[in-house]
């Protein structure tokens, strides 16, 4: 795939992360539909309409160029169950294939964590095997993964972890500016059902899409965040309690 079609590839990826249509985007260059659907079609792109379209996005060039590079070199987005029991058995392991995931180099996690660089070197070699990384030269790393890829359900890691993780996010008061805690109870149809339903899977698509591009972006100016979402038929059991036995 050559660079134009990379950069262009991860461009619309970023928009539908982003919420942002064709038309939107067209009144907002200037442009017909027509015109945006042809230049991601037909590659009929300059160096300037990229910088136009970055700006509308609050989005460098380069960052672009981040981006696409990083999507490009993401295979895999399953991982197997040796390599889910490899990372569950050892949480340095697994600690330093987050961060590497998350885009930190390897300098900024022994100077931040209480990983030694013997033991970050052995981890890299350990993660190369198992055919999560790409190890080069200088403790260099090509991520053979996508991101959020490892919590396959009731998969080695999963139950492992996913307790403690659950109390220890829901241990916060939700109070902040970046803080949601949101609970609507409500009586709904089949058809709204399955309608909010679409939009959930839809909103945690969006958020690990976000998640992946913004991976190749600086550290500085990314934060680590959660997003947690449940959803299901329910009636309160207290109302339940009430509910007359049928014979």
């Amino acid at each position: 795939m050559n660079q134009t079609l990379e950069m262009l590839e991860a461009l619309k990826k970023y928009l539908k992360a982003k919420g942002m249509t064709y038309r939107q985007l067209a009144a907002e260059l200037g442009l017909s539909e027509t015109s945006v659907k042809r230049m991601f079609s037909q590659q009929a792109v300059t160096l300037n309409r990229l910088e136009e379209v970055c700006k509308i996005l609050d989005l460098e060039l380069y960052d672009l160029a981040l981006m696409a590079r990083q999507q490009s070199r993401n295979t895999a987005n399953v991982l197997s169950l040796d390599q889910e029991k490899a990372l569950a058995d050892d949480p340095k392991l697994m600690a330093m294939f987050y961060f590497l995931i998350n885009g930190w180099s390897v300098e900024h996690i022994v100077s931040e964590y209480t990983i030694t660089e013997e033991e970050s070197t052995r981890m890299l070699v350990w993660l190369d095997r198992l055919g999560l990384i790409e190890l080069h030269p200088s403790n260099r790393v090509r991520l053979l993964v996508t991101k959020n890829i490892f919590w396959r359900k009731n998969g080695p890691l999963w139950t492992l972890y996913f307790k403690n993780i659950l109390d220890d996010f829901m241990n916060h008061s939700f109070e902040l500016p970046n803080d949601r805690l949101l609970f609507s109870p409500g009586v709904l149809s089949e058809a709204s059902l399955k309608t909010i339903l679409k939009k959930i899977d839809r909103l945690f698509r969006q958020f690990n899409d976000l998640a992946e591009m913004d991976a190749a972006l600086p550290l500085k100016g990314r934060y680590s965040a959660g997003l947690f979402i449940e959803f299901r038929p329910w009636v309160f059991s207290m109302l339940a309690d009430l509910r007359k036995q049928k014979p």
